[in-house]
C-alpha cells in the first residue's frame, strides 16, 4: 500500500505492522487493508460470485498457466488451482499478503501448483508470452490503468486470455458522491468506470474480443458477507469489529457510505483476448 503504482492501494496509516495499531492508524486504513486487518478473505466487489464470473469467461485450461494479480492471502488462487487443474502464479505487492499466501498453499497441500510471489501489475517481472490467462480482482482501479492492461497483454501468450472484475458506476455519480467515496476508501488513485468505459480501456491496450457484464455491488451486506467468508469466520469478523471503538467507526463510515449511495455501485467483469495485434 505505497505508491500510484501499486498493485494496490494507497493506504493513508502506510504501517507495515498490524499488531500494534492506535485508533488513529485504523481510522486512516484504506478500506481493503481494513478488511484484510478483520479477517475478511473474499475482497472484491463481486465476492466468489465475482471470481466465478471470471473463471466463466475464462475457462482455464488443465495444466494451463494462470497469473493472478493482486492476489491477497491467497485463497482465490488455491481456488483456481483445484477448481480447474492448473497452475497458479499469484502475486501482491504487499509481503505481508505473499507470506499469509504462502502459508494458505501450504496448508492446502498445493505449494506445488501455486506459486506465490511479491509484485506489480504495472512492472510485471515475467517475460513476454509466460502465460495462458491473467486474472486481476479489483486492482486495476487503483494504478495506471493504460500501463498496467498493456503489461498484463505483454506476459499473455498468443491467443491467451486477460479477465478482471473491478468496481464500475451504475450510473454517472455526483461530484459530492465521487469525492465522498474516494474519501470513505482511503485510496488517492482509485478510479473507476461504467462497463463501457473499462471495455475501452481494454481495447485501447490492444485486447480483442472485448466483452463484459455489470453485476449487482454485494460487497458489503449480510448476506454476501455469510455467503463469501461463511458462518464462522463472519462471526470471527464481527467480534474483531466490536472489539475496539476505531474498527466499529471504521465499519460504520464504510459500510454507511455504501449502503446510503448503493444506487451508484455496481461491479464490472470484462475479458478480452491476446490477438498479437501491436498497441
Amino acid at each position: 500500500m505505497s505508491t500510484e503504482k501499486s498493485t494496490l492501494p494507497v493506504c493513508a496509516a502506510a504501517k507495515t505492522d498490524w499488531t500494534n495499531l492506535t485508533h488513529h492508524d485504523i481510522l486512516k486504513m484504506n478500506t481493503y487493508d481494513f478488511m484484510a486487518f478483520l479477517g475478511k478473505r473474499v475482497i472484491n466487489p463481486g465476492g466468489i460470485r465475482g471470481r466465478d464470473h471470471i473463471l466463466d469467461l475464462l475457462k482455464p485450461e488443465p495444466g494451463s498457466h494462470v497469473l493472478e494479480i493482486g492476489g491477497g492471502s491467497g485463497h482465490a488462487a488455491c481456488h483456481i488451482a483445484e477448481a480447474c487443474q492448473c497452475r497458479v502464479t499469484t502475486i501482491d505487492i504487499s509481503p505481508r499478503s505473499v507470506q499469509e499466501a504462502r502459508k494458505v498453499a501450504a496448508a492446502r497441500g498445493l505449494s506445488h501448483v501455486v506459486k506465490c510471489e511479491t509484485g506489480d501489475v504495472n512492472d510485471l517481472h515475467f517475460q513476454e508470452g509466460a502465460f495462458d490467462h491473467v486474472i486481476c480482482q479489483a486492482v486495476i482501479m487503483f494504478v495506471d490503468q493504460f500501463r498496467a492492461l498493456c503489461e498484463v497483454h505483454r506476459v499473455l501468450k498468443q491467443g491467451g486470455m486477460f479477465a478482471g472484475l473491478e468496481f464500475s458506476w451504475k450510473k454517472n455519480p455526483t461530484v459530492d458522491v465521487r469525492e465522498k467515496t474516494l474519501g470513505v476508501c482511503g485510496c488517492t488513485t482509485l478510479d473507476f468506470h461504467s462497463l463501457d468505459g473499462w471495455l475501452d480501456k481494454l481495447n485501447a491496450a490492444g485486447f480483442a474480443r472485448v466483452k463484459g457484464a455489470e453485476h449487482p455491488f454485494g460487497l458489503l451486506s449480510l448476506r454476501g458477507f455469510l455467503r463469501d467468508e461463511g458462518p464462522a469466520n463472519s462471526f470471527q469478523i464481527a467480534m474483531k469489529v466490536m472489539g475496539r471503538r476505531a474498527t466499529m467507526i471504521r465499519m460504520s463510515e464504510i459500510w454507511g457510505h455504501f449502503s446510503r449511495h448503493s444506487e451508484y455501485y455496481s461491479y464490472a467483469v470484462f475479458a478480452g483476448e491476446k490477438s498479437g495485434r501491436e498497441v
